[in-house]
């Protein structure tokens, strides 16, 4: 999986930029909070301007006086750049919060992040606690079953400014949601620009496979499943060999990489692995209901009739990856960023190969519905005790004001900007920072505008402006900036993200808290037991009635007393 996250991570950080420019021109809101370079309007900060330490006048960029500490704990790994003399001890950042608001953070360690969680971890056990930490939802759940981590319900209503409040809100609230426990929020979701409905699953497909044959783009699960057929028996590849599948799958089967087939089961209205509401308004879990025996018994009829990789079961999803550069694939379910990493030198083999992405398809009448992994894994929280809780706000606005609401003449012009050349990318140094979920939504809508009006892209903020540069290089015979057009381009995989968030038909979990006692104990064998059945179910090797025999083992061994828990969970923080 690391190519699939590294490649997931390259387009997050030269992508989360989308809002450094907006329609506005100028600096920033030097009232609020200061210019990040300006001396002058650091020394006109006025008595009126600053806080007392306790903190009585509520504004969100008010500065403390006299400064207080904020301690933090931080992890790094090889994509944190500096330039010399910097770290994360002193960075850009540094001046910026002592001047503006009166806060000096102090880092009391510092470690990769392979060694993150043990580190965090002895630090809870202990009880030596950073006043702001950045935690998972296991850890979370620990610290407010210690007692140890604040309520943030007022901070937030309080000190997060509009634009913090806008971003942490473009998932429709689920975020806040999952960091919302006894209606309380315990923590600051750390969202990103690829994550809830950006990593939802769609359909990709060879459309000069698809011409070469005569068929039809898909619209219902009977034209994917009829595409699949021909480009098994048809070859599509013109080779003359039967060296071709219908359709892409891993060994995973459905864990949102390459060749997963989370989207395919989505179109029978099934969703493994995530919490549904029942009919009753109760949740019960998505692998157990009917609906996965149908997609089932399609995908063992498909295997039979020779339409999938007899093989599968033993390949990763970079197994499928190298059999697609080796045209022996051109129907795949995957994600957003698929044309920009799996697919990203198709052309230098093959430069007929003409990939397009589509959203999932229906069964029958009733619209599909792709589930989305939840909006965010990962949370600040502040210490329980800690006598300024409201300071992980002052420093998230500070830093989504000067990184992404300041608008700047071009991208170029954002002093924490990824430097392309160098990899430093300053904004990455805040201990309190995350994205709006719609970012790279927004850069795609840039380029189509500009596209359509021959902006030029130097007017463009970051990252829109360098991808509108890729667009119109293809357009002028650059091959080399395909994946850009079938990714950011009017067609790209981000129009079909925009049709999701448009006809708001996508589907997270219910359940968005930390694992339950019973799941830490026994969701990995329960797993283990689905993939393996499910795996068998597919390749012919059980009938789709196993799965009935399944569903039966699952509640006995866990499954019940996880469903318990997770309604007790829902009861307590279920909306309205």
């Amino acid at each position: 999986m690391k190519r699939l996250w590294w490649s997931k991570y390259l387009l997050i950080s030269i992508i989360v930029l989308a809002t450094a420019c907006s329609g506005q021109s100028g600096s920033a809101d030097k009232g609020a909070s200061g210019g990040a370079n300006d001396s002058a309007a650091g020394q006109s900060q006025t008595k009126t301007d600053a806080v007392s330490a306790d903190n009585t006048a509520k504004d969100p960029f008010g500065k403390y006086s006299p400064p207080i500490e904020v301690t933090t704990v931080r992890q790094i790994d090889a994509s944190y750049k500096f330039a010399e003399g910097e770290s994360l001890d002193k960075n850009i950042w540094t001046p910026i919060f002592e001047n503006e608001l009166g806060i000096k953070v102090k880092n009391l360690w510092v470690v990769d992040s392979s060694q993150y969680r043990q580190k965090l971890n002895v630090a809870i056990a202990s009880g030596d606690l950073p006043d702001i930490m950045e935690v998972n939802k296991v850890e979370m759940q620990r610290l407010i079953d210690a007692d140890m981590i604040q309520d943030l319900t007022q901070a937030y209503n309080d000190y997060a400014y509009d634009f913090a409040k806008k971003t942490m809100n473009e998932d429709g609230g689920a975020a806040l949601a999952s960091a919302t426990i006894d209606g309380k929020l315990m923590g600051i979701p750390k969202t990103n620009s690829n994550g809830g409905v950006s990593s939802a699953e769609m359909i990709w497909v060879r459309t000069d496979w698809l011409n070469k044959l005569n068929l039809p783009e898909p619209k219902t699960m009977d034209d994917v499943i009829k595409i699949a057929e021909a480009f098994a028996r048809q070859d599509p590849d013109g080779n003359g060999k039967d060296d071709t599948f219908g359709l892409a799958i891993n060994k995973d089967i459905y864990d949102g990489s390459y060749g997963s087939l989370l989207g395919f089961f989505n179109g029978y209205h099934a969703y493994p692995n995530i919490w549904v509401k029942g009919e009753d308004g109760k949740l019960v879990y998505g692998s157990t209901l009917p609906e996965m025996k149908v997609a089932l018994q399609k995908l063992q009829d498909m295997f039979k009739a020779g339409l999938l990789d007899r093989e599968f079961a033993v390949k990763a999803w970079k197994k499928v990856e190298e059999d697609t550069y080796a045209n022996k694939i051109g129907l795949a379910y995957g994600r957003v960023a698929v044309a920009t990493g799996n697919l990203k030198d198709i052309r230098k083999n093959d430069k007929n190969a003409q990939w397009q992405a589509y959203p999932i398809v229906s069964a029958d009448s009733k619209p599909a519905r792709p589930q989305a992994p939840d909006p965010a894994d990962s949370y600040y929280v502040v210490r329980k005790g800690f006598k300024y809780p409201e300071a992980a706000f002052k420093l998230l606005n500070v830093y989504l004001k000067k990184f992404l609401d300041t608008p700047y003449e071009k991208g170029s012009d954002n002093p924490f900007a990824i430097d392309t050349n160098t990899g430093i990318f300053p904004a990455k140094y805040a201990p309190v920072a995350l994205e709006a979920v719609t970012h790279n939504l927004n850069a795609h809508y840039q380029v189509v505008d500009a596209l359509n009006k021959g902006t030029d892209p130097s007017t463009l903020g970051f990252p829109a402006s360098l991808h509108l540069e890729r667009n119109l290089k293809y357009r002028a015979g650059d091959d080399s900036m395909w994946f850009s057009d079938r990714t950011f381009g009017p067609e790209g995989s981000y129009s079909v993200i925009a049709q999701y968030y448009k006809d708001k038909n996508y589907i997270f979990s219910e359940f968005m808290g930390a694992p339950t006692p019973t799941m830490v104990e026994k969701q990995a064998t329960l797993d283990k037991m689905q993939l393996e059945v499910i795996t068998k179910i597919i390749m012919n090797a059980a009938p789709v009635s196993e799965y009935d025999k399944f569903i039966e083992e699952w509640k006995k061994l866990g499954g019940d007393k996880i469903t318990e828990e997770v309604n007790a969970w829902y009861a307590k923080n279920k909306k309205g």
